[in-house]
């Protein structure tokens, strides 16, 4: 399927995207973001950036802990419905993470959850991505990256499946091609059929503590899952890292 390098700046301004995931676990978001305040030991008042933030599922959780929090994403869309829930210590902004985003002012913490990263089709973009976050970090503040544990996903491609919201029927084949694991996505509506593609780089935990080492981020803990657990390279469904500037 033809695609281009940009994929995300079109497919995540679509309802059809918001629709196909519609179904991310919100319970699971408020228990990951609990944890990781708890462990991070933020306090209520300290700046925190949501990076790549989405409608801002995570940002409001992190308001909840009496954080004040930016919330950053490059759907206009997305930053669209999060700005319905602004207020004096929670606000939105569209925004491209391999520009610098200093305007906002330091942070004691950046969060990227969700694979919201190694969309860009070099590794130097998601190194200056990264140059970005450190930048925009106190002295001291942390930095949490989640990512998808791809050693974990490879063994099980290729793979497909579909399913139906609204009338729309999805339909999607995931695959390995360059470096990537792709996922062909068709879309069946009101009589006809669009195509989409996502493109996630696969990063193996050790490549992506040299991103972190390259932005000047020290790794300090690294996790496997939500719930924190130990990570193992060809079971653990996520790649959590907690960097430090």
């Amino acid at each position: 399927m033809a695609t281009t390098d940009n994929w995300f700046e079109t497919w995540f301004d679509t309802t059809y995207y918001h629709e196909l995931y519609q179904h991310r676990d919100e319970e699971e978001a408020r228990l990951f973001i609990a944890t990781m305040v708890m462990y991070l030991e933020l306090r209520a008042g300290e700046r925190v950036l949501d990076l790549a933030c989405g409608k801002g599922r995570h940002s409001r959780e992190l308001q909840i802990h009496g954080l004040e929090v930016v919330g950053l994403d490059l759907s206009k869309n997305s930053i669209e419905e999060a700005k319905i829930y602004e207020s004096e210590d929670m606000v939105f902004d569209i925004h491209d993470m391999r520009k610098s985003f200093t305007k906002y002012g330091k942070f004691d913490a950046v969060f990227n959850i969700f694979t919201s990263f190694g969309y860009f089709t070099s590794r130097e973009e998601d190194v200056k991505s990264l140059k970005n976050v450190s930048k925009a970090l106190h002295p001291g503040g942390q930095f949490v990256q989640d990512y998808i544990n791809a050693a974990a996903v490879i063994s099980q491609l290729p793979e497909s499946g579909e399913k139906e919201f609204n009338g729309t029927l999805f339909q999607w084949t995931k695959h390995l091609e360059d470096g990537y694991i792709v996922k062909d996505i068709k879309v069946h509506t009101d009589g006809s059929v669009k195509q989409f593609q996502e493109r996630v780089k696969v990063y193996s935990i050790d490549e992506l503590k040299d991103i972190h080492k390259e932005a000047g981020l020290k790794v300090m803990a690294e996790f496997g899952a939500y719930e924190l657990d130990p990570y193992e390279a060809l079971t653990s469904p996520r790649i959590i890292l907690v960097s430090e500037k």
